[in-house]
């Protein structure tokens, strides 16, 4: 008896990888109820909007670390190797922030949780769209945004559980959860098999084809698993030999590969300047100005996180189905109109100090609030996985995913740290930002976006305008593999 179609290998795969977004998810996640905990103000001499900049955004500054670091490390170490390492940090960074004697100590752990995060999630998604097959491969690479959301509920949702504990040390406990998703993953992942891309690009082809049947050889698909590897396997020998070991500077290099890094890089700078980071950190602060005491605050937050799971398997039905710029276009859309929304009642009800609230305006503004976590996590936020790695070459995918993570992380910091000052600063009018920022990127995947939906990783070629005439290559038969040899004769029968 066999299980559901989509049950594959590659998927259970991707959502045990998926730990590395519930990782990202819940360290992202477990600050924002922490900056709530009058345990946790107390013992830090209540930090000023700048310092509470600099806890949450030193994290982002770490992943930024991580992620430029990333397309050395999974070059070299390959793709489970470099996760692993990833997760090391993480592990010892949720247990410097658990212990923190002083703030010092609380950054320097932050610092290292971002690194790690940043490392693997530069890899992860690499890894999940090499193991991939062609028709499976969004649903696979979109576990992870619903293994953040999942996260970020986790972490929510333990802030919770911290208020309701009574001791002075009840902000330890969710800093201490960190290293152990961190531990699981950095383990287990050495025990799965390595990306087959990846091998065929260090030359170990029998390691890689061994590696390809593991993940899709289903004991009738014999032939297919032999056509496939040889079309990959071939696929990345011409383009080796073609674009001669390719380095950083060759991401900006021809228009194509422009192309290919503007098409990778702007997804995520869109998710970032969607305010998501935003609303995901400072909530507490948006219900604080709502005259919210802890609990309520906590538990308001805490009902946002269930949000996001929710709205990130339900994704997973239609994001194989349904073109990605449809989707990308929708959805930045719908946010800016919601925080339109959010603006408005914000200026025409505030809710000052002393005087009556309107208590109709401040559940809108709060299901406007829950509104744009369900748009990202459903829509843009799965996008922002699939796109990046889909769109390069094999021999460059590490390395752009790197320049992109980095991209990423560099927009969230700079919204992270500028947050809690402009909402000091300026309150609702910080709002408009993101009204402008969605439209803007909206109208641009409207029009400078391609279609991926339904290509192989090597047919994306074809979009880019990159593709190689490769019957006029001239393929030298010295020192070529028999199944290399294989797969050249299958390329040129299939012609």
């Amino acid at each position: 008896m066999t299980g559901p179609p989509w049950l594959t290998k590659t998927f259970l795969a991707s959502i045990f990888l998926g730990i590395g977004g519930f990782l990202y998810g819940y360290d992202s996640g477990i600050i924002t109820p922490s900056l709530a905990l009058g345990s946790f103000k107390t013992y830090f001499k209540n930090p000023d909007a700048p310092l509470r900049g600099a806890i949450v955004s030193v994290y982002q500054a770490g992943a930024w670390l991580g992620s430029a670091s990333v397309g050395v490390t999974s070059d070299r170490m390959g793709r489970r190797k470099a996760i692993a390492f990833g997760c090391a940090w993480g592990v010892l960074g949720g247990a410097l922030m658990a212990g923190a004697a002083h703030v010092a100590m609380l950054i320097i752990g932050r610092l290292l949780i971002g690194y790690a995060v940043g490392t693997i999630t530069g890899v992860a998604p690499v890894y999940g769209a090499e193991i991939a097959k062609t028709q499976e491969r969004a649903r696979i690479t979109a576990v992870n945004q619903m293994m953040v959301a999942w996260g970020f509920f986790v972490a929510l949702w333990t802030g919770v559980g911290e208020g309701k504990w009574h001791n002075a040390n009840q902000w330890r406990l969710g800093f201490a959860i960190q290293a152990i998703p961190a531990l699981l993953l950095g383990a287990g992942v050495l025990f799965i098999s390595e990306s087959p891309r990846w091998l065929c690009l260090q030359g170990r082809y029998e390691e890689a084809e061994t590696a390809f049947r593991g993940w899709h050889y289903d004991g009738t698909n014999d032939e297919w698993c032999r056509t496939e590897f040889s079309l990959i396997q071939t696929n990345i020998a011409e383009e080796v030999q073609a674009q001669h070991r390719l380095g950083w500077v060759d991401l900006v290099r021809t228009p194509p590969f422009r192309k290919r890094l503007f098409v990778g890089a702007f997804v995520w700078a869109a998710a970032m300047l969607s305010g998501i980071s935003f609303v995901q950190y400072f909530q507490t602060a948006i219900y604080a100005t709502l005259q919210f005491d802890q609990d309520q605050q906590l538990l308001v937050s805490g009902l946002y996180g269930c949000v996001a799971p929710i709205a990130c398997i339900l994704s997973l039905f239609f994001v194989d189905k349904i073109g990605r710029k449809k989707i990308l276009i929708t959805s930045s859309a719908l946010l800016s109109v919601s925080y339109m929304i959010i603006t408005i009642l914000a200026a025409v009800y505030p809710a000052r100090p002393g005087l009556p609230t309107n208590t109709a305006a401040q559940k809108v503004l709060i299901a406007c609030i829950f509104m744009v976590s369900a748009n990202y996590s459903a829509l843009l936020g799965p996008m922002t996985w699939i796109i990046p790695p889909e769109v390069f070459t094999t021999e460059l995918r590490a390395k752009a995913n790197a320049v992109v993570q980095v991209i990423h992380y560099s927009i969230s910091l700079i919204i992270t740290q500028c947050s809690p000052i402009a909402l000091e600063k300026v309150g609702w009018k910080y709002y408009i930002l993101f009204i402008l920022t969605n439209a803007l990127c909206a109208a641009i995947f409207a029009f400078a976006y391609p279609e991926t939906r339904g290509k192989s990783l090597e047919q994306i070629d074809e979009i880019f305008g990159d593709i190689q005439k490769r019957h006029d290559l001239e393929m030298r038969d010295d020192g070529k593999s028999s199944t290399e040899k294989a797969g050249l004769e299958t390329i040129e029968a299939a012609r």
